[in-house]
């Protein structure tokens, strides 16, 4: 099995004993969702989340309001968990009966941002683009952006540095360069956040907006999965389906009074 130190630098205390042991590591494992919601613009923004019932997509969604987002909608398998708290979104979309992207409601009135939580999005627009079909999301020209924390296809191991560049950083300094200038007025401007938690003070804000009850843990029900190799090898399964309805956790020993 693979065992990986986290650095004392990037930990926190709990902000109280309200918060189980189990959703602790659910929110430190989702503190990416902190900065990323920071990149909401404050103010009137309508907001698609794609991805929004996962691990990271259910803690964003309950942070982007907070941020200033007007309207949120987020696209999942399971849509009803995403109108029920602490999710809270507008609406929802079934992706496997609805394309969002062709929706004829939100091509009348586009999204300021999307947030793709789920890879592939990005080709979906410019294929749209290129087929002159309206889109439903803003040009850059108008401030529409696009923000992903994955390439089109889900990567699952980088075995050195310029594998990582190649992979990730390659490609999305050059969409971001095109978008802001080639196609500025068609497609919105393209971000790849790469905003992993480097310091303590993403981790302490987390647990900071946990104690002020603006974020809850999410844990996917099928879990906690016990620190078994059968454990272990269901709570990746699960992960690599990509259909985790929060947080997978696996639970290496029990909270000790």
């Amino acid at each position: 099995g693979e065992y990986a130190l986290v650095d004392a630098a990037l930990a926190d205390k709990a902000p109280d004993d309200s918060i189980s042991s189990d959703g602790l590591a659910a929110l430190a494992s989702a503190s990416y969702a902190v900065p990323l919601a920071d990149l909401i613009h404050e103010g009137d923004e309508r907001v698609l989340v794609l991805g929004a019932g996962g691990g990271l997509g259910s803690h964003f969604c309950q942070l982007v309001r907070d941020r200033g987002a007007s309207y949120v909608v987020g696209v999942s398998s399971s849509p009803q968990r995403l109108l029920e708290a602490p999710l809270s979104c507008d609406e929802a979309i079934d992706y496997t009966k609805e394309d969002v992207f062709a929706t004829e409601k939100f091509s009348k009135d586009p999204f300021d941002v999307i947030i793709d939580l789920s890879c592939g999005g990005w080709p979906r627009l410019e294929q749209d683009a290129k087929e002159k079909l309206p889109l439903i999301v803003k040009p850059a020209s108008q401030g529409g952006r696009y923000i992903t924390t994955l390439p089109d296809k889900p990567v699952f191991e980088v075995s050195s540095t310029l594998d990582f560049v190649w992979k990730f950083i390659h490609p999305a300094l050059l969409r971001a360069v095109w978008s802001r200038t080639i196609t500025r007025n068609r497609l919105p401007s393209y971000s790849l956040a790469v905003l992993g938690p480097d310091e303590r003070v993403i981790v302490t804000r987390t647990m900071e907006l946990a104690s002020e009850g603006k974020l809850k843990p999410v844990m996917d029900t099928r879990g906690p999965f016990p620190f078994t190799t059968e454990g272990v090898r269901d709570a990746f399964r699960l992960q690599e389906c990509r259909h985790a309805h929060g947080k997978v956790i696996i639970r290496v020993a029990d909270d000790v009074e």
